[in-house]
């Protein structure tokens, strides 16, 4: 080992001059000899590579949560943005959104989160706050989409070269967790309610699961979504009635206190 360090600090050169191997002693990896620089101290080389891979790891893991937040679609308003919670009301639903958030974590399994309530009550804030949760947490993917405007991705693309309506529902089929706002307000001509259908179905079969947001009360979505895609909200469902008053309206503060995984 010593005649190798010898070599190499030979082969630096003038640089190797100002080289030394230097004695020292880890609690976790014992007795090692380092080539290091005149005048700096000892090191762990196991140490340090432990340190390097960490480093390297964190690295990757936040390109990684780039990455996923760019494909995710998150509108910029909700970007970092908190749930109020200021009243039992409001942290027992933000309870049910943790113990969903808990179980889509440790189960490979369909479930479904349903945020029902009118307008301005914080059912897409508290989704995408959950979806960024997830995203730099977990390193879940996650994208949000309106079902109007998946609906008309899809039917955009019809005659398109090299576009097909089976690659299109594959795509929105294959996030971890896909975020499907407004979903009773589908277009009520042509295909959209099948192309609806086939989306969620995928989803379920493939235990994808989904979080769908409404102003309709739950009971009521079937007429909107049709009966299968109510009847599979219905499964492994974690349904939250948001029953207050519209927040844009009495300008409640944001909360801080936040998803957390």
């Amino acid at each position: 080992m010593t005649q190798g360090l010898i070599h190499i600090a030979g082969a630096l050169g003038s640089f190797g001059a100002h080289m030394e191997l230097v004695n020292g002693s880890c609690d976790a990896h014992g007795a090692a000899e380092v080539l290091v620089r005149k005048g700096l101290a000892w090191h762990c080389p196991k140490c340090l590579d432990t340190v390097l891979a960490n480093e390297a790891h964190m690295k990757m893991m936040a390109q990684r949560v780039a990455d996923l937040m760019q494909a995710a679609s998150i509108p910029a308003k909700y970007v970092d943005q908190k749930f109020v919670a200021t009243s039992d009301e409001q942290r027992a639903v933000r309870r049910t959104v943790q113990l969903y958030r808990d179980f889509i974590l440790n189960n490979r399994a369909w479930a479904a989160l349903v945020l029902v309530g009118k307008t301005g009550t914080g059912k897409t804030l508290l989704a995408c706050e959950l979806a960024q949760s997830l995203m730099n947490r977990a390193a879940r993917s996650v994208h949000y989409i309106t079902a109007k405007g998946m609906i008309s991705e899809i039917q955009a693309n019809y005659g398109q070269p090299g576009k097909s309506e089976e690659a299109d529902i594959a795509r929105f089929a294959k996030y971890d967790v896909l975020v499907i706002d407004e979903i009773d307000a589908i277009p009520v001509k042509d295909n959209a309610s099948l192309l609806l259908t086939e989306i969620v179905n995928r989803r379920y079969n493939e235990n994808k699961p989904v979080i769908a947001i409404s102003n309709q009360p739950f009971d009521h979505l079937a007429r909107f979504v049709g009966e299968r895609v109510h009847s599979r909200l219905h499964e492994n469902s974690f349904s939250c009635a948001l029953n207050w008053a519209d927040a844009r309206r009495v300008r409640q503060p944001m909360s801080t206190e936040g998803v957390t995984c």
